[in-house]
């Protein structure tokens, strides 16, 4: 196969966070299951209509988690049942965010909460995309100083190895809320950086 140089190129691509996930949820207590899931699932179905009201695409909507336990005061005594249930809004205006999660809070009572939010990138695979094509910038670079330093020329690619694309990972900021929040929060996504690596094979051409 001739002389060749293998060399690894990293490469990075940055960007700000452009989606916010929120985590909320709605409990409610009462003597009997029934009641109790009834008054969460009112509470949330007002939260799930203030975050639509608010810009939220129904369609991302996801319910994430259903709950309903008994309470024991003391113990083994069942004094009461409490239902939770949990849902995840997606919102790409990231600056609705803070009015958003005060109108959802509001409309849920009492037993309304935001458990955090959560920031991403909503087109991660252009961001890995760029950042491929740093890396392999960054590998032809080093195969050119070494085939330099080797006195010949940079031949053809002969092998191409892709190695880790490690993605931003998204960041969270936990929130407790109640009903009574006062104006809108400042909400910063901050943003986040996709790496990837790549090892390429070039074959060596004649000296130079």
């Amino acid at each position: 196969m001739g002389r060749s140089v293998t060399v690894t190129g990293t490469g990075r691509a940055s960007a700000p966070y452009d989606v916010a996930t929120l985590q909320l949820a709605a409990s409610a207590r009462a003597a009997n299951p029934s009641d109790a899931t009834a008054r969460a699932t009112y509470a949330l179905n007002a939260m799930r209509e203030a975050v639509i009201a608010g810009g939220a695409d129904e369609s991302t909507l996801q319910t994430t988690s259903v709950s309903l336990n008994p309470v024991h005061d003391p113990w083994p005594t069942v004094s009461a049942y409490e239902a939770s249930l949990s849902l995840a809004v997606r919102l790409t205006d990231l600056q609705r965010v803070g009015t958003v999660l005060v109108a959802a809070v509001q409309a849920g009572g009492d037993g309304a909460r935001v458990d955090g939010i959560s920031f991403s990138h909503d087109d991660a695979k252009a961001l890995e995309a760029a950042a491929r094509e740093a890396a392999f910038a960054e590998a032809r670079a080093k195969a050119e100083q070494y085939a330099g330093l080797a006195g010949q020329a940079l031949g053809e690619v002969r092998h191409v190895v892709e190695g880790a694309v490690r993605g931003a990972v998204p960041v969270y900021k936990a929130m407790a809320a109640s009903a009574d929040m006062g104006g809108a929060p400042s909400i910063d996504g901050g943003g986040g950086t996709v790496t990837a690596s790549v090892t390429v094979t070039w074959a060596l051409g004649p000296s130079v």
